[in-house]
C-alpha cells in the first residue's frame, strides 16, 4: 500500500506539473481533477494550483490522492471533501461566496478524511501538515459519499475535494477551490 500511495503522489506531483504550465486553464471549465485561482494577499500574487485523482470512485468511496501549489505559507488551509455551496459553480472563483458545507469530518489521524495544511500553528499528528516548497502539499484524502445524515453526494448532492482558508480566516473565499468528485452507482 505504501508504495502504491508513494506511486499515486508521484503521478499527481507530475500532473500537477503539467497542469500549471497549462495555459487558460482558470476558466469556468476546468480539467476534471485540476483548479487553479489566482490570489493576492498582503502585496504578493499566488498561484493556486490543486490536481485530485480520481475523481470517480467506486459507489462506497476511496482514496483520492491531493497534490497542491502555489498556496500562501502564511495562510494556512482546509484540504476537505464537501458539499458545493448550490450557486457555486467549479472553475468559476466569482461565484465563491459561501462557505463549502457540510464535509466529511475528519478529526481523527487515522481517518484520513480532512487535512489542515499550515506553517504557523500546531495541531494533530497526521491531520496537520507543513506546506512544502512553494506552498506545495501532497497527501491523500480517504473520502465516501456520506457526508452527514441526509446529505449523501450524487443523490442531488454535488461533492468536491476543497481547499478553503482555515479557522484563522474562515471568512476569506478567496482561498476556496473545488475539484468535483463523483461515485459510480
Amino acid at each position: 500500500m505504501r508504495i502504491r500511495v508513494k506511486k499515486s503522489a508521484a503521478v499527481a506531483t507530475a500532473a500537477l506539473a503539467l497542469a500549471v504550465a497549462a495555459p487558460g486553464t482558470a476558466d469556468a471549465t476546468p480539467l476534471p481533477g485540476y483548479a487553479h485561482r489566482t490570489v493576492t494577499a498582503g502585496g504578493s500574487t499566488f498561484e493556486l494550483n490543486l490536481l485530485a485523482t480520481p475523481t470517480v470512485l467506486p459507489s462506497s468511496g476511496g482514496t483520492v490522492v491531493v497534490a497542491g501549489a502555489g498556496y500562501n505559507r502564511a495562510q494556512g488551509i482546509f484540504l476537505a471533501f464537501c458539499a458545493i455551496p448550490d450557486a457555486v459553480r467549479p472553475g468559476d472563483p466569482a461565484t465563491y461566496t459561501t462557505l463549502p458545507t457540510p464535509c466529511l469530518g475528519g478529526r481523527e489521524a487515522k481517518d484520513g478524511s480532512a487535512r489542515r495544511i499550515t506553517d504557523t500553528a500546531t495541531g494533530t499528528p497526521g491531520i496537520t501538515l507543513p506546506y512544502g516548497p512553494g506552498g506545495s502539499f501532497v497527501t491523500t484524502l480517504t473520502i465516501r459519499p456520506q457526508l452527514a445524515d441526509g446529505v449523501e453526494c450524487d443523490a442531488g448532492v454535488r461533492c468536491a475535494i476543497v481547499t478553503r482558508a482555515d479557522f484563522t480566516a474562515t471568512g476569506d473565499r478567496s482561498y476556496d477551490q473545488y475539484i468535483p468528485v463523483s461515485f459510480r452507482r
